[in-house]
């Protein structure tokens, strides 16, 4: 049982400095996305990822017998962590970010989140089933866990959105042709 609990504490104590570092990230990208779309969902982002690192901060607190420290953590995850901090003082020294700019760094995004829903079922013990294409829980309880989970799934599913932003965008080559039309009422017939 001690085992669990260790592991469990380890997880959690991962899982909340990669949410504070994601929140950071997503904070700054809220600032200096030109998109309005892209701007207001990185800010529901960054809102869930500091609602999500302070309950389990309150989790680590209520559980934590053996004060577990950051040196504790899993590499991998601590790895992930710096990945997300360079990122965050990258985006210090930009500019205002387009949507094409935003592009390239979607899948590293997407895959981060993917790893946050990995690691959450992990530490939470929660199973899910693929039924359909959608994913039902075995449980019917509404927990915390399950409810973090589900948040996680989300956002995936907003990062998606904001690819999809780029690509729902008119755009037209430089190399178009510019037609001014002078009088189009003359194409015009009267019904008789």
């Amino acid at each position: 049982m001690t085992k669990e609990i260790s592991f469990f504490e380890r997880q959690t104590l991962s899982l909340v400095q990669l949410e504070k570092e994601l929140y950071r990230l997503y904070s700054r990208l809220s600032k200096k996305v030109d998109d309005l779309a892209a701007k207001t969902l990185f800010s529901y982002l960054a809102n869930d990822s500091l609602k999500h690192s302070r309950i389990l901060a309150i989790m680590i607190d209520e559980v934590n017998v053996s004060k577990v420290r950051e040196q504790d953590c899993d590499q991998n995850l601590l790895y992930t962590k710096r990945l997300l901090r360079s990122h965050t003082d990258d985006l210090k020294k930009r500019g205002n970010i387009s949507l094409d700019e935003l592009e390239p760094m979607m899948e590293a995004f997407l895959g981060i989140e993917n790893l946050l829903f990995t690691e959450y079922k992990k530490a939470f013990g929660l199973q899910y089933n693929k039924f359909d294409g959608q994913e039902l829980k075995n449980d019917a309880d509404v927990n915390i866990f399950s409810l973090i989970v589900d948040d996680e799934d989300r956002h995936q599913k907003i990062l998606s959105a904001i690819s999809a932003l780029n690509e729902n965008k008119l755009s037209y080559k430089e190399s178009s042709p510019v037609v001014k039309y002078q009088n189009p009422d003359s194409w015009y017939t009267a019904p008789r």
